[in-house]
């Protein structure tokens, strides 16, 4: 399957950084019902289209690579953790911009994470 130049860049920006952003809080995958994210069966997809549906479409496929699966899934939830606190820094004043642009540079993130960070700080603002 051919995957659109974001989905790529993404994955790619997940698999790099996977040790930098291995906590996401959550032990298990389940989806809004309740059901196993990560399911094995050795003629699954692969890892990386099992987590494209799901990212895209919320369908759950079985996959051949539920550890890439898996890397994936709690990389994405780490980032946006790192998302939600950041922006709640810099609404408080306690990070600044330049240094949420010097960790930007740091590890390379996609243009979204800076704007992510902003627009949600915004958020935090308006229920203070």
């Amino acid at each position: 399957m051919k995957y659109n130049q974001q989905f790529i860049r993404d994955v790619s920006f997940y698999l790099k950084n996977r040790n930098m952003f291995s906590f996401d809080g959550v032990g298990e995958y389940y989806n809004k019902k309740g059901e196993n994210i990560i399911i094995y069966d050795k003629n699954g997809v692969d890892g990386i289209f099992s987590f494209y549906q799901f990212d895209s479409c919320g369908k759950i496929l079985p996959t051949k690579h539920p550890n890439i699966l898996k890397v994936l899934l709690k990389t994405k939830g780490s980032i946006n953790l790192h998302i939600k606190m950041f922006s709640e820094d810099r609404a408080k004043c306690n990070m600044n911009l330049i240094e949420l642009r010097a960790f930007c540079i740091k590890y390379k993130t996609p243009h979204w994470f800076k704007i992510a960070v902003e627009k949600q700080k915004i958020k935090y603002w308006n229920n203070e």
